[in-house]
This record gives structure tokens, sequence and C-alpha cells, in this order.
């Protein structure tokens, strides 16, 4: 596993809290080792300094042992290093390097026999080397002949309990140190991550809103690094939030395009109607709801008669204010669940689906040329408009959406042929044949009822 994949699974906080811990203890141990190299350094560099202050001091002494006495009392001369517990060992070698004698203090190493193997007296780093001061006749005046060699060999047990003190004094200041820089490492932590976590939440707050206007500020509580992040989030918030704006405004002029579109596509732009695809599949629509609830289903076909005339005598204007006039005049007679529409020029259609009879679809379409007459007072067209009205019925007259307009389109021509002079012209279909070989083709020729009834109902 390698040092990335080690720190991965931990969280930033216990990563950075682990870092700064290992830091400051690495830290730690680097100062306390360069401060025990140093001590160790300085003990040794005492501890030689010292032995060589003794030797000096006592040189005198001991060089007039050397040229005055024998071995005891060399011997003697010698105890003068001897100030307690822990003094330094000391032995004298004559001119050709061999020991003369020797105070050891207790628990050191004696002396070699020559002196050149004094050098073996140093076992290990944290050792002293000892020092060697020569005794020289001061008798015979300036660098007389040497007598003998002093080595003064450094307690190395005393210096040896120094170090470990000194040690064992770094080992608890360090033990003293380490938990309280590990409680500083995650208090600093804890510190510096704060604004990632509250950055961090606040981005969690913003993943669950549907609207980024209503965000809440971004906390600004960080270093000036954390800040520049937060107002980087902040900006790239507010460009999502104002793109989608635009892609709302443009979702919206979209949905109001389409909108507009689709009454361009099903709808009358001069009387606001409905065209001829959108009549026939509401009667498509009308004739499958005919058909489920078994109720008759009525057609009017409606054809002004003078549109012609009106637009010739006053203008394309004001024949155009006459066909509003018309569709609002049908729409103000009309139920609410009639279906009006314009088919072409001067042709309208209803549907209607609330009749019990031939004779209700009949009495409908005399109530539209009673309405076609009363002008409505936002009229811009005040006169009475004349027209002709095909009535078939379904299932009677066809039972689909061809037969059926083809039947109120005969009935209205049936109508057409009335009088002039009648107010009220209304044709009604006749039966459709259930023996397709009684089928006739339609003719011009009118049958009117005895009683010279205006509104047919088509029925021999």
């Amino acid at each position: 596993m390698t040092l990335r994949e080690f720190f991965s699974r931990y969280s930033l906080a216990r990563r950075a809290t682990l870092i700064t811990v290992l830091t400051l203890l690495a830290m730690l141990a680097l100062a306390g080792l360069t401060l025990a190299t140093l001590f160790l350094r300085a003990q040794i560099e005492h501890s030689r300094l010292s032995a060589l202050t003794q030797a000096n001091v006592a040189s005198s002494t001991i060089t007039a042992a050397v040229r005055f006495g024998g071995y005891d009392v060399i011997a003697d001369s010698l105890r003068v290093f001897d100030t307690g517990p822990g003094h330094d060992s000391v032995a004298v070698f004559d001119r050709n390097g061999k020991l003369v004698a020797q105070v050891v203090a207790p628990g050191e190493s004696s002396f070699p026999s020559t002196l050149v193997e004094v050098s073996r007296l140093v076992t290990s780093v944290i050792d002293a080397s000892p020092v060697q001061y020569p005794l020289r006749d001061d008798a015979a005046g300036g660098a007389g002949p040497l007598l003998a060699t002093l080595v003064v060999n450094p307690n190395q047990n005393a210096l040896q309990a120094a170090v470990s003190r000194a040690l064992m004094t770094l080992g608890i200041v360090l033990g003293i140190t380490a938990p309280a820089g590990v409680i500083v490492a995650q208090s600093l932590s804890r510190a510096m991550l704060r604004p990632v976590a509250e950055l961090t939440a606040w981005a969690e707050e913003v993943s669950k809103l549907r609207n980024l206007a209503t965000v809440a500020p971004m906390p600004q509580s960080g270093a000036h690094e954390v800040n520049r992040l937060t107002g980087s989030f902040e900006r790239l918030v507010s460009q999502v939030a104002e793109q989608n704006r635009e892609l709302k405004r443009k979702q919206y002029e979209l949905k109001a395009s389409n909108a507009h579109l689709e009454t361009m596509a099903f709808s009358d732009s001069l009387t606001g109607l409905p065209n001829r695809p959108l009549f026939e599949s509401r009667l498509h629509e009308a004739i499958d709801q005919a058909n489920a609830t078994g109720r008759p289903l009525a057609v009017l076909f409606i054809d002004l008669d003078h549109l012609k005339a009106i637009n010739d005598q006053y203008g394309h204007a004001v024949g155009d204010a006459a066909l509003r006039a018309t569709a609002a005049r049908i729409r103000r007679a009309l139920r609410g669940t009639d279906f009006l529409a314009r088919l072409a020029g001067d042709e309208f259609v209803v549907i209607s689906p609330n009749i019990t009879s031939v004779d209700d679809a009949v009495r409908l379409g005399e109530r539209l040329t009673v309405w076609l007459g009363i002008a409505l007072p936002e009229d811009r067209w005040s006169n009475p408009v004349r027209a002709s009205i095909g009535v078939a019925v379904f299932p009677d007259h066809g039972e689909d959406v061809q037969t059926l307009v083809h039947a109120a389109d005969l009935a209205m021509y049936r109508a057409k042929a009335l009088p002039s002079d009648d107010s009220i012209r209304v044709g009604c279909a006749t039966n459709v044949p259930r023996n397709p070989a009684a089928l006739r083709l339609p003719s011009n020729v009118v049958s009117l009822t005895a009683s010279g009834r205006k509104s047919q109902t088509g029925k021999s």
C-alpha cells in the first residue's frame, strides 16, 4: 500500500492532524537528537578541559617527584587527583613510555603498560579521550628534556551518568511535549479546516435547493485562500442560477411559441375559432363518445348568404367585421358543451353533443338564425346576418365524419333553396339508406313539406 492510498482512507481533518503530529514529533526528535549530541560534545570537552586543568595544576609537584623520588613518591604525588567519588584516573609514563604509577578511580579501567596503548581506553563514542601532559625538566631552562608523560583519563562512568541524566530529562520533556503537541495539532487542524467544513455544509445545502436564487450567503470566515475558494464557488453558483433563469425564460418563450404555433395551426386567424383540422379531430372524438354513450350528436353547417355582396359593397375590412360578428353571435347562442369552428370563407360549423332528437337539433339551428340577427354592442357590423343552416344528426344521417359532414352540407344547400324572403332558413338532412343500392345521387330538387314548414326534417 502506497502512502497516498494509506492517507486516502482517512478524512481531511484526520489526515491534517496526523501529518501535523508526525511532523511535530519528527521535529521534536530531531531537536532532541541535536541537543543530545551538542550536550555530549560539551560534556566531553568539559571533561577533557577539567582533566587538562588538573594536570596543569599538579604538573610541578609530579615533575619534582619524578626527578627526585622513586615509585612511591610518584604514586603519592598522584593522590592529588583523588578528590572524591567520580574523580579522574591518572597515570605517569616515563620517557620510554613505560607505566610508572597510576591512580584509578573506582569502576574505571586500569591504564595499559605502555603509552602507545593509552588510546585503547576509548571504547565508545561517548567516552572522552585521555589527556596527555608532558612533564619536562624546568631546571634546564626553556624547553627542557622530557622526563615523563602525565596521562589523565576523564571519569567515563561520571560522563555516562551525566549523559544518561540529560537524555532522561530530554525524554521527559518530549513525553510532555508530544501530547501537548497532539492537542495543539488537533486544535490547529480544526481551526484550519473549519472554513472547509462550513463550505461543505453550504454546498450540501445548495445541492438540496431547487431554486438557486434563494441560496444563503456563503461563509467568509476562513483565511485568504479559503475566501478565494468560497468566492469562486459563489460566482459559480451565481452563474448557474443566471443560466437557470435564462433557461426558464427560454423554456417559457419556447412554450409560448409552441402555443402560438399550435393556435395558428388549429385556429382561424380572423375569428379566433378552431379551423377545419381541429374541427375534424373534435368530431372524431364526439362520434366515439356518442357511440359509447348511445346519445345522438348534431352537426350544423352554417353558410352566410350575402358575404360576397358585403365585400363588394363595403370592402373586405367590413366583410371581416361581419365574419367576426357572425362568430360572436353564434358563440353567444350556443351552450357550453357545443363546439364552433370556421371551415373557410363564409362557412361555419357547430358540433352539439347535447341533443335528444333531430327536432332538437333543428330547433338549435332556428335559434342560431335568430341570434344572427341580433347585433352585439362590441360588433363593428351592426346589421343582421343572414345564413343558411344545414343540420345532420348522428347516427341517423351518418356514422362517420365524412358522411355526417356531407349530409350537413347537402342540408345546407336544401336550406339555401328555400325562398329568400324567409327569415329562418334551416334544412335537415335525409336519413342514410341502410341498403347501399338504394343510395341515390344528390340532386338540386328541394322537397318541401305540405304544410310549407320553413325548416325541413328531411323525412319522407
